[in-house]
């Protein structure tokens, strides 16, 4: 059988095909599908989009798995309603496993093996799974959680650029940095921008890339939101080891798997991560990419072993 698999975050949905051997065939990125974003019929135009991608492609065949995770699912009892609904039309006869997306990430990145995956994308959240239990922790949503995620570190981002223009903190590389980003002609145009542009999270999470550039470019405020995120990504790891990791010794026995745009920082916020894990855990790469996740959870429920 041949396999689709969707991911759909925060930021957009990302669409592979994949052989009975799990090799990737094709693949597409489409817009978020998200529907705290883009509604309910939104979410379902993507969905659509993505499958008869899949189906044009010439490499599906007639039946084939499908696999969805989703940002969002499984958080609101009267959308998830919907959601299920929404799919189920668009599989047809395909059979189909709909799971949200850390979910789908712990599949894809520890080969749905026991560990931690963590998740700082334009969101953030974790989930372990230990001996058949499963936890999972953060994801509250971006107006008053996702700590780590980028779009907590572009808030941030804007919080360190006030202290920067009116001297309680030092000005460095960040404060030009966001300057000609937003296109700033005085510091209070910030202002304006903040409350025209704050609930998008989409857009203030894109605002992340200009705190690694400035820690790259040795400001010690975007150093400081740097650690600061790794810090809170860190504290939702150590949750999940006290909820069902009880047995976990000191030498690094549990796999911890970073997933999301925020890690594209590298060693500048792996670094500080590494430092606040529990002694229990080990940082690794992910094995597969996040759309892969949801089509192995089939799988495995298709042959029964899940």
């Amino acid at each position: 059988m041949r396999w689709l698999g969707i991911d759909g975050g925060g930021t957009k949905t990302a669409c592979s095909i994949y052989d009975e051997n799990l090799d990737r065939l094709d693949r597409t990125v489409l817009t978020t599908c998200h529907y705290a974003q883009v509604g309910l019929d939104g979410m379902e135009r993507v969905l659509r989009d993505g499958i008869a991608w899949a189906q044009a492609s010439g490499h599906s065949g007639d039946t084939f798995g499908i696999g969805l995770s989703l940002c969002g699912y499984g958080e609101d009892a009267r959308a998830d309603t919907a959601i299920r609904d929404i799919v189920a039309t668009l599989a047809g006869q395909n059979p189909y496993a709909l799971v949200n997306d850390v979910e789908a990430a712990w599949a894809a990145g520890l080969d749905m093996a026991d560990g931690i995956a963590l998740i700082a994308g334009t969101g953030s959240i974790a989930y372990g799974v230990h001996s058949g239990r499963t936890m999972r922790c953060g994801g509250w949503d971006y107006e008053i959680g996702d700590e780590g995620s980028g779009g907590w570190m572009g808030k941030e981002l804007l919080r360190a650029f006030t202290r920067q223009a009116d001297g309680r903190d030092a000005r460095g590389p960040l404060y030009d940095l966001v300057r000609r980003e937003l296109d700033l002609h005085d510091d209070f145009d910030i202002i304006p921008f903040a409350r025209h542009t704050i609930a998008d999270r989409t857009r203030i999470a894109a605002l992340s890339r200009l705190v690694t550039d400035a820690a790259r470019a040795g400001d010690a405020s975007a150093a400081a939101i740097m650690t600061a995120a790794a810090r809170e990504e860190a504290d939702m790891v150590r949750a999940i080891v006290k909820g069902i990791f009880e047995d976990a010794d000191d030498t690094g026995s549990i796999p911890v798997a970073y997933i999301g745009g925020t890690f594209n920082a590298g060693e500048l916020v792996l670094e500080p991560l590494r430092t606040a894990l529990p002694t229990s855990c080990r940082l690794v790469a992910p094995a597969h990419e996040p759309e892969l996740g949801a089509a192995l959870i089939l799988r495995a429920r298709m042959d029964g072993v899940a």
